[in-house]
């Protein structure tokens, strides 16, 4: 997703780029810097981003599903556009410039953090590393998938960094955008 980030915001700002190109550039770049800042997005590639963990609960999918609609749908609502105004309605100007200061390979480091830390329940940090399981450093196909627990408590310990989340995708490829099309 960094490259591919870097890549279409280059195709974006090149002079000679054609209009297609621009167009294929701008619709992917949306989705890249959405991707890298959805925590599951960023995670290891054995159980498919949390694909491959199941959920027990009001989901009734997988992690990776919690993370991409569930909590946002339940807690948010369905109407994007009330939504992204009521984000971008709290975003405040130290914020905007502290996250328009990073790039992407920030972007992927914040989410992975996010990944990882204990209460997302996407894997078991030990002293060295973060684990499928405490005696299983990764995902097999053929073993029992693990299952996390998503409730009501779940849903509103993790509804702020979904907010901040979506928010600063928001500001950041706004800020893509403008430094791409309209020069620094």
């Amino acid at each position: 997703m960094v490259t591919a980030i870097e890549t279409d915001i280059a195709a974006l700002s090149r002079a000679g780029a054609t209009n297609l190109e621009k167009l294929t550039a701008l619709k992917f770049l949306g989705h890249w810097v959405g991707d890298v800042h959805q925590p599951l997005h960023v995670s290891f590639q054995d159980d498919k981003g949390g694909n491959d963990i199941l959920e027990e609960g009001p989901c009734a999918e997988n992690l990776h599903a919690v993370w991409d609609t569930c909590i946002i749908q339940r807690k948010l609502g369905t109407n994007i556009r009330r939504i992204a105004t009521d984000l971008r309605g709290a975003v405040t100007a130290a914020q905007r410039t502290q996250w328009t200061s990073t790039g992407a390979k920030d972007w992927a480091n914040e989410s992975f953090a996010i990944t990882t830390a204990e209460d997302v329940e996407y894997c078991v940090k030990t002293t060295t590393d973060c684990r499928y399981e405490e005696d299983n450093a990764t995902y097999d196909p053929d073993e029992v998938k693990k299952v996390v627990t998503v409730d009501e408590a779940y849903m509103a310990r993790h509804l702020p960094t979904i907010k901040q989340r979506l928010t600063q995708a928001g500001v950041r490829l706004g800020a893509l955008l403008n430094r791409a099309l309209n020069g620094p």
